[in-house]
């Protein structure tokens, strides 16, 4: 990249996508990271297997695939950062914008301290983790976790790899980045799918994912498969506006956000193949939660062959989905900086400075699980503030008020246009069916989630 950027009347060049399998791979990789991987496992076990599973796809079909594309196509409008995409339609919605550039170094910062583990686990994967007693990998994890200067290191080296993968652009950095990593995390993980499958009593864990109890359903489930549905394809961080400002006019959303929205699916339920068996086989809560992945999945490789190649491949894996989903974060801050104010940003200085941002207050998070760990706001660490603020009350509500920006302030006439790229494409029936759920049922849901983030209702 050039240290300044081009200029078209005065104002910095916009980039674009090289094409449309670019785009569907750095689109799916934003929206596949550590929510497939460890949380929808997580969610999945804690509200009964199949139950959730059925709900979160019918969730995923009904309202998720049509704020996506809501998410697209006002940052195609726009041809801005999120901010500006808003306010085109807007100016009273431009606020979303800002809520969204503030959730996303909130984001990172978290992102950026797993992402350390991570690599921590990573290189352990070939020493103590190679060799490792099950029964020690509990306070391996919490040495690490609960020490200073590991952590922040591990956190630094992530955010490094973010920002030089941000700092190369669009074409040169995100699309090629996301051009090896993507197809890598399928690859490993459909390895590792297939040696959970192989354990014992695997299809005990594979009836427990697959075969649904209806006497489980409850408004509980429901509202966390609305809320992960969200989570998981990055709707209502603004991050889609700003991927999808960079799409050409000719780019067909319908067909490109099935693509995403299928990947992001096949990525989690595979998860959730690698996980369940897993821990049938070696009688481990499928419901535990985040130790699923830092400690049961570890001690379970432990038990088995070649344990530090699985260790290696699976965090590998992790990383990958991880650092897909931080470049899509920090994207979300850096073209704001160069397009607000092009004389004093680069995207090289916009990216640095977001990176310094969010390491700042990625130190709070990485001391909650140690030194700060006492600390708490109403019960709540610091992660665990960060946490609910972002994924339970600001994100629905950004994603509710687009619905109704769409649906009622855009209006069916210009939306329809833009989904259709002006009538070129034949499918009338499904862009009214779109605008039906974006206008009335997408909001129902997400008002539901906001008020139950909020605490207004209880289940």
């Amino acid at each position: 990249m050039s240290k300044t950027p081009e200029t078209v009347g005065g104002k910095p060049k916009r980039e674009q996508w090289g094409g449309r399998l670019g785009f569907i791979l750095a689109t799916a990789g934003s929206a596949v990271g550590m929510g497939n991987i460890m949380k929808f496992p997580w969610l999945t076990g804690t509200y009964g297997g199949a139950t959730f599973l059925l709900v979160y796809i019918i969730v995923m079909l009904v309202v998720g695939v049509g704020m996506l594309m809501c998410d697209f196509l006002i940052g195609r409008n726009g041809k801005a950062n999120a901010v500006d995409s808003y306010k085109k339609i807007s100016k009273k919605f431009a606020w979303m914008g800002y809520l969204g550039l503030f959730c996303c170094m909130l984001a990172l910062s978290y992102y950026a301290v797993f992402g350390g583990w991570m690599l921590y686990y990573i290189v352990q994967s070939f020493f103590t983790l190679a060799n490792i007693d099950p029964a020690s990998v509990g306070a391996f994890f919490s040495n690490f976790t609960g020490s200073v200067g590991g952590p922040l290191i591990g956190t630094v080296v992530f955010m490094v790899l973010t920002i030089v993968i941000v700092c190369g652009g669009i074409k040169g950095g995100i699309e090629k980045a996301n051009k090896v990593m993507m197809p890598a995390l399928i690859v490993i993980l459909l390895f590792l799918v297939v040696r959970a499958l192989t354990l014992p009593n695997a299809m005990e864990g594979v009836e427990f994912y697959l075969k649904p109890d209806f006497s489980l359903l409850s408004p509980a489930l429901i509202a966390s498969a609305v809320g992960q549905v969200f989570f998981s394809l990055n709707i209502g961080t603004t991050g889609m506006v700003n991927y999808g400002s960079y799409l050409s006019d000719g780019e067909n959303v319908p067909k490109s956000t099935t693509w995403i929205v299928f990947t992001d699916f096949f990525v989690a339920f595979c998860a959730g193949l690698i996980v369940f068996p897993s821990a049938f086989s070696f009688g481990i809560d499928p419901g535990s939660g985040p130790a699923l992945l830092f400690v049961t999945l570890p001690s379970l490789f432990a038990q088995l062959p070649m344990s530090g190649l699985l260790n290696f491949l699976f965090f590998v894996l992790l990383l990958f989905a991880s650092l897909t989903s931080s470049i899509s974060i920090l994207e979300i801050f850096v073209p704001f900086c160069i397009e607000r104010a092009p004389k004093k940003f680069t995207r090289t200085s916009a990216s640095w400075l977001g990176g310094a941002i969010a390491f700042v207050l990625a130190i709070p998070v990485s001391f909650s699980f140690g030194i700060w760990s006492d600390i708490t706001f109403g019960g709540m660490t610091f992660f665990d503030l960060y946490d609910r603020f972002i994924c339970v009350i600001a994100y629905p509500l950004i994603a509710m008020c687009t619905a109704i920006l769409v649906g009622w302030i855009w209006g069916k006439k210009n939306a329809v246009h833009a989904i259709s790229n002006g009538g070129t494409l034949n499918n009338q029936r499904l862009s009214n069916l779109w605008f039906f759920l974006v206008k009335w049922v997408c909001p129902i849901f997400l008002l539901f989630v906001v008020l139950v983030g909020l605490g207004v209702l209880g289940y």
